[in-house]
């Protein structure tokens, strides 16, 4: 067995953790007292996955799903949880306190600062008439490919879908200036997410105080997005982008173990 980590709680929510709450492979979520704060744990076998390498999609998926169902349930107890990357297994609860202790003062000041705050995350997107109206000069070199040759028509439309892609994101960045100038007076601290696939994608998390929730959503709804790009609200949310320890990552939860 190892020891799987969540979260980190303050300590006066010891107690808070609800019954029969259930996390990675079904395991029952328990809490490790941890000086001054309280972690949500579960036992979990070796074998079970907590990584994408050499796993199916399904499984992986499935086990950042339950991760995450585990920091939301922390979040519903009315303090706000730092969230753990999805992947934190120790040899055993000594070993997972050691590394909590270790962190500290870092880790206390952390829980500190994220209390009352939730993440709110904004991801931008050109429409599809956009990118139907983008990608039409691609259009001819697809349809030529019989007589031009797959391998030539496909390069070419790769170097042209670049270029287009590099003008979408050009322009959407007048909208997240927008939705950003919007909401900075709701808005402690904002992270730029790095672009994980090829779509042109803007994605912005920010930090801000839960009983605000409602005034941000009606604050960046009012925001017009025009007809060529729109923009997607998530939240609220556990702060996995406003996690890091000392500079050591904290975009999509806080890391201990490699």
């Amino acid at each position: 067995m190892t020891t799987h980590l969540y979260c980190i709680l303050p300590d006066e929510t010891a107690g808070a953790l609800q019954p029969n709450l259930s996390g990675l492979d079904g395991a029952p979520v328990r809490e490790l007292r941890v000086q001054g704060m309280v972690a949500w744990v579960s036992d979990v076998e070796r074998e079970v996955p907590v990584s994408f390498e050499g796993v199916r999609a399904e499984e992986a998926f499935a086990s950042v799903r339950a991760h995450d169902a585990v920091v939301e349930a922390a979040l519903d107890t009315g303090s706000t949880p730092v969230p753990a990357r999805f992947g934190q297994r120790f040899a055993s609860d000594d070993a997972c306190r050691g590394a909590l202790v270790k962190q500290g003062m870092l880790l206390e000041s952390l829980v500190s600062t994220v209390q009352g705050m939730v993440e709110m995350t904004l991801i931008l997107t050109p429409s599809t008439r956009r990118m139907l109206r983008d990608l039409e000069p691609v259009l001819p070199d697809l349809i030529e490919s019989e007589t031009t040759g797959m391998g030539k028509a496909y390069l070419n439309a790769l170097r042209a879908r670049e270029a287009v892609t590099g003008t979408v994101r050009r322009a959407m960045d007048g909208l997240a200036r927008k939705l950003l100038e919007a909401t900075k007076a709701l808005v402690r601290d904002t992270k730029v997410h790095e672009q994980a696939t090829r779509l042109p994608l803007r994605t912005l998390s920010q930090l801000i105080a839960r009983g605000r929730v409602d005034e941000y959503q009606r604050t960046v709804n009012a925001v017009e997005s025009g007809r060529e790009f729109r923009f997607l609200v998530i939240g609220p949310r556990a702060p996995y982008s406003f996690c890091s320890l000392g500079g050591g990552g904290g975009m999509h939860g806080m890391k201990l173990a490699d």
